[in-house]
């Protein structure tokens, strides 16, 4: 018996598109290594799908999905389509996305602390925008 080890190594929020017909929400991927396979799971809807790489790993997840949509649809189960996953996996995509979040802040910083430095009295200011 082979043991599967599973490896987190992506968190991402992403849309999925049926056509010009539905746009989803942002929804919550994380991407695993587990023995010779990516794995992409969509945590908001308990799906989940592989391929040799990350690409393929998301397009088959996103057949998924589409079928996970269509299947809710087609048996009038939409207000049950959130489905999500165990919290071990929630726990992953949040350490990851952290982890993300930091090093695109961190090499935003270095890149701009000589202009920081050189501009201590700028006034600061803020824009809000949602992922």
């Amino acid at each position: 018996m082979v043991e599967t080890i599973m490896k987190a190594i992506k968190a991402m929020r992403i849309r999925f598109n049926f056509g010009d017909s539905w746009t989803s929400p942002y929804l919550h991927i994380l991407l695993s290594q587990e023995n010779e396979v990516i794995v992409a799971r969509c945590l908001d809807f308990t799906v989940s799908s592989h391929g040799n790489n990350e690409s393929d790993a998301l397009n088959s997840l996103t057949e998924a999905v589409k079928e996970c949509i269509i299947s809710a649809a087609e048996n009038d189960a939409l207000d049950s389509i959130y489905d999500p996953s165990h919290s071990k996996y929630w726990r992953m995509f949040n350490e990851l996305e952290a982890k993300q979040v930091n090093a695109r802040l961190t090499k935003s910083l270095r890149k701009s602390i000589p202009s920081i430095i050189a501009d201590k009295s700028a006034v600061l200011s803020s824009e809000v925008s949602h992922a």
